[in-house]
């Protein structure tokens, strides 16, 4: 008995400098969104018309686009989602003519306040006759795009196979 009461007595002698962490330098928000996009109705720019495009032609576009310039590590975060989600487009109720034109809106807003990864749900396509229809319409405009460096589908958590990452070529501030 003697010796327990001595352990107890050591640990709480080395134990004396040590200081209670404070619960504010814990990151609680890091899978919050940063800042949440409200995207204007009205534009000059005209929408990419896709409705003259080959559905199964959009099929056939990979699930997933990294840039040669994203390094593995690059490509191991984004497709982690472990970078802050500068913003986030919910597509789901859009037709196609709608989605694109709000996509291009979204983007646009994105560069101009210098985001770099988003968050684009386009749904699975659950409720459409063929498989999916924002799905491949997304990722065929995304892969048209200069600013963009990469996208992929995102994690359970983010939407899943449901929901994409991209990530946008850094912007220089003017």
């Amino acid at each position: 008995m003697s010796d327990k009461i001595t352990d107890e007595t050591r640990f709480v002698d080395l134990m004396v400098d040590v200081k209670r962490l404070d619960n504010s330098r814990i990151n609680v928000y890091q899978d919050q969104i940063k800042n949440k996009v409200s995207v204007k109705k009205h534009t000059s720019i005209s929408p990419p018309d896709f409705s003259d495009t080959n559905y199964q032609s959009l099929v056939l576009i990979d699930g997933s686009f990294f840039h040669s310039s994203i390094t593995k590590q690059q490509q191991k975060k984004i497709r982690q989602g472990a970078m802050m989600v500068d913003g986030r487009l919910d597509l789901h109720g859009y037709n196609q003519q709608q989605a694109s034109k709000e996509l291009l809106q979204f983007v646009e807003y994105a560069l101009s306040a210098h985001f770099q990864f988003l968050i684009v749900v386009h749904g699975k396509g659950s409720r459409s006759e063929h498989q999916s229809v924002l799905k491949p319409l997304v990722h065929h405009w995304l892969a048209q795009q200069k600013m963009v460096l990469a996208w992929c589908p995102a994690l359970p958590k983010h939407g899943g196979s449901g929901a994409s990452y991209i990530y946008l070529r850094h912007q220089i501030k003017d």
